[in-house]
């Protein structure tokens, strides 16, 4: 006994032991479960055995709680109160869109493709607490495989066994410029001209810095930067010349950024909703699912 805890403890044993109590007879027992009176006994006796003590005294007129009794029927009923309430959650989540659901997404992804529709979800569905966990595409993916994300909009997204991916939109990765009086077919000398800002740790960047030299372009100078935002803000500025998304190169910007690919190298981009297999299917998670689907459609 001294090893006893509740997971050791039978519910249907704890059922029919709140019954007795509540009806004060085992036939009654019996009948507001819909078993038999035997069953119910039987029951009583294993949940003793596995407490080590007695829980039901019997007297003429009634059966009572011995104290041990009191305190795990007590226990019981706290128990069966918290599995009521977790079943009918489980049950309003399935009816109606309610909940928090934890979306995980690319900073600069975030940044143009989610403002409209967070500002149209947030309105629609007040019941559900939309979290936004952001982060680079691999470490969304790492969040999303290890359970503390449920949704996740992840550029170019690795086939794992465990995960749902569905294609919402493409991108692409280009060269930009924000120097209007430059034509397009002086890419090579542009190029060759200003320094290239781009961001070392996306695949995109390294990619096509290396089909440069193939191309028999030179790089006067390399301006690595931290984050998308910041390349784009000197492009912007006409530092040099930008390795930018094309969604970023064109959201919200107070100047107009020009592409030099083609003829320069460019990396095509798939954006995807990527799920795991085990995530449960709350209206919540539905919805979000649904909405973020057709507005992504929008944005291809």
């Amino acid at each position: 006994m001294a090893n006893l805890v509740a997971r050791d403890l039978d519910v249907s044993s704890l059922a029919a032991l709140l019954a007795v109590l509540d009806t004060g007879s085992f036939t009654e027992a019996a009948r507001s479960l819909r078993i038999s009176q035997p069953a119910v006994s039987l029951a009583i006796k294993r949940l003793e055995e596995r407490v080590g003590t007695t829980l039901l005294v019997r007297t003429r007129k009634r059966i009572a709680p011995s104290r041990p009794g009191e305190v795990l029927a007590a226990g019981a009923r706290l128990a069966f109160e918290a599995l009521d309430n977790a079943v009918a959650q489980i049950a309003n989540e399935h009816a109606e869109p309610s909940g928090r659901v934890i979306l995980g997404v690319h900073e600069s992804l975030a940044a143009y493709s989610l403002p409209s529709f967070m500002a149209r979800f947030l309105r629609d569905y007040p019941l559900v607490e939309l979290k936004l966990w952001n982060g680079r595409s691999q470490e969304v993916e790492r969040e999303l495989t290890a359970g503390r994300v449920d949704l996740a909009l992840i550029v170019n997204p690795r086939p794992q066994p465990d995960l749902v991916i569905v294609p919402v939109f493409d991108d692409s990765v280009e060269l930009f410029h924000c120097l209007p009086n430059r034509r397009r077919s002086e890419a090579a000398k542009i190029i060759e001209e200003l320094p290239l800002i781009y961001v070392p740790e996306l695949m995109q960047s390294q990619d096509i810095l290396a089909q440069l030299p193939k191309r028999r372009i030179t790089v006067k100078r390399l301006l690595p930067c931290s984050s998308l935002e910041l390349v784009k803000s000197l492009v912007i500025d006409e530092v040099g010349v930008g390795i930018l998304p094309r969604r970023v190169a064109e959201h919200n910007t107070r100047k107009r950024l020009y592409s030099l690919s083609p003829p320069l190298p460019l990396y095509k981009d798939r954006v995807a909703l990527v799920r795991r297999y085990d995530v449960p299917q709350t209206a919540a998670i539905r919805v979000v699912i649904s909405e973020l689907s057709a507005h992504c459609k929008t944005m291809s």
